[in-house]
C-alpha cells in the first residue's frame, strides 16, 4: 500500500519545479490564487473551502505550481521590486557570516574584530599597488602556486573545506551537485567551479603560511576575502589557462539577469561570478570584499 502511494506521488511530483528549482515568486502567486479560489468555494461550503485549500497546497508542494503558465502571470503582474524581495537572483547565496554564525553574540564578535580588507592585506605583504591597481605580492603568488601544485585536481573533500571554515572535517558533508557544494550544519556552501574551490583552498593555505594574523581575521570575513582574491589570479587555478571577463544573460522562469564572470578561456570554468549592478563603479583599483 505504501509503495503504491509512493509511486503515485512520484508520478505527480515535478522535480523541475520543486526543491532547489522551486521559484518562490511563482509559488507565492500560486498560493494566493489557491487562497482566493478556496474563499469562493468556502462561501458555498466551509468544509469544501478548507479541503480545496489543502488540496491546492498539496499540488503546489508536489508539482511546484497550481496554475499552468504561472511564470507568465508572475512576470506580468508582480513588480520587479517585489520579485527582488524573494531573493531569486541565481548568484545570491546568502551571507557567509550569517551562514556560519549561530548566535547574535558571535555575529557581533566577528563584526567587532573585522579588519579593513585592503589595509590588512597590504600590511601583511599579501598585496601591493601595481600599475594603478592592487595585485598579489611575489611572495604570496609563489606560495599560492606551490599550494596549487600540491592540491588534487578536485579538492572537494571534507578536510580541505573544513580548513576554510575552521571546523572539524566530520562537520562537512559533500553535496551531490553539478558544482562544488558542501553542507555544514543546516547551510549549503557552494563554489561556481572546481577552479574557484582550488583558488580558495590554495590562497587560504598560502596566507596562513605568510602571516599568523590570517587566523585572527573573523572566519566569515576570511571567506569573503578569499572570494574577492580569486580576481587577483593571473591564470586559471585548474588548468593554468588565461582568464577573461565575460557577460551573459541568465533567465529564470520569471526574471532575466545580467551576469558577469571571470572565467578561463581554455577550460571555461568560472572563477568568480557577480551581478554587475553590485559593482561600485566609483572606485578605481582594489576590491571591496
Amino acid at each position: 500500500m505504501r509503495e503504491s502511494i509512493r509511486e503515485t506521488l512520484d508520478r505527480v511530483r515535478k522535480p523541475a519545479y520543486t526543491g532547489e528549482n522551486r521559484c518562490l515568486p511563482c509559488t507565492a502567486v500560486n498560493v494566493a490564487l489557491a487562497a482566493a479560489g478556496s474563499v469562493v468555494v468556502g462561501k458555498v461550503s466551509r468544509a469544501g473551502g478548507v479541503a480545496a485549500f489543502a488540496g491546492s497546497l498539496a499540488a503546489i508542494g508536489l508539482r511546484g505550481y497550481l496554475v499552468p503558465g504561472t511564470p507568465t502571470l508572475t512576470k506580468r503582474y508582480l513588480p520587479a521590486a517585489v520579485l527582488e524581495r524573494f531573493d531569486t537572483h541565481p548568484l545570491e547565496d546568502g551571507d557567509d557570516r550569517e551562514a556560519t554564525t549561530e548566535t547574535i553574540a558571535e555575529y557581533e564578535r566577528q563584526r567587532e574584530q573585522a579588519v579593513d580588507p585592503e589595509r590588512f592585506l597590504l600590511e601583511v605583504g599579501a598585496v601591493e599597488p601595481r600599475d594603478g591597481d592592487v595585485a598579489f605580492t611575489e611572495a604570496l603568488a609563489e606560495l599560492i602556486d606551490d599550494r596549487l601544485r600540491s592540491l588534487p585536481d578536485d579538492p572537494l573533500e571534507p578536510a580541505p573545506v573544513a580548513e576554510l571554515y575552521g571546523i572539524e572535517p566530520g562537520a562537512v558533508s559533500i553535496e551531490d551537485r553539478p558544482y562544488p557544494a558542501v553542507r555544514i550544519g543546516r547551510r549549503i556552501h557552494k563554489w561556481p567551479s572546481t577552479a574557484a574551490l582550488r583558488a580558495d583552498v590554495a590562497t587560504h593555505r598560502a596566507l596562513a603560511e605568510l602571516t599568523d594574523r590570517w587566523h585572527e581575521v573573523p572566519q566569515g570575513q576570511r571567506i569573503e576575502l578569499l572570494e574577492a582574491l580569486r580576481s587577483f589570479h593571473g591564470a586559471c587555478p585548474a588548468c593554468g589557462g588565461p582568464l577573461s571577463l565575460t557577460e551573459d544573460t541568465v533567465e529564470s522562469c520569471c526574471q532575466r539577469y545580467e551576469v558577469h564572470a571571470l572565467e578561463c578561456r581554455d577550460c571555461g570554468q568560472p572563477l568568480l561570478e557577480f551581478d554587475p549592478n553590485d559593482v561600485d563603479h566609483g572606485t578605481g583599483g582594489g576590491f571591496q570584499p
